[in-house]
């Protein structure tokens, strides 16, 4: 009786790690939402602020209405990972758009998002009073 309990049991935690995992999925899926939204914002608030007319990039249209993709598959030792470090937003998108701060202005036709936030919003396109340092 014992060893069919264990069994059960064992099914149960495979069940429960399973409607964990989809919910844990749901939220990623809201946070992403949130995230683009944020991401939008300060591509378009950094581009007003550079005088260059938002609408032209076509990224942001991509950003502010985006299209449904599949969920990708994750490993559950990764999902594990991102639940213990967790980056304030603002650092993650530093460090990610750090090789674009520096350069040419982007294409506003062809540029990425991460390509106009690291140039307007961390970058030489920045404002000087806009800058992340001058905030801190």
């Amino acid at each position: 009786m014992l060893s069919r309990l264990q069994k059960f049991e064992r099914r149960l935690a495979a069940l429960h790690a399973a409607f964990g995992a989809l919910s844990a999925d749901d939220d990623r899926e809201r946070a992403r939402r949130e995230h683009n939204e944020l991401l939008a914002a300060m591509a378009r608030a950094g581009l007003e602020h550079a005088g260059i007319d938002p609408n032209e990039a076509a990224t942001l249209r991509h950003l502010e209405e985006p299209e449904p993709q599949p969920k990708p598959f994750v490993h559950p030792l990764r999902r594990l990972a991102e639940r213990e470090k967790p980056r304030p937003l603002i650092d993650f998108l530093y460090d990610m758009t750090r090789r674009y701060h520096q350069g040419p202005a982007p294409n506003l036709r062809s540029a990425s998002v991460l390509q106009l936030i690291g140039y307007y919003c961390f970058g030489d396109g920045c404002p000087r009073d806009m800058a992340p340092e001058a905030l801190a």
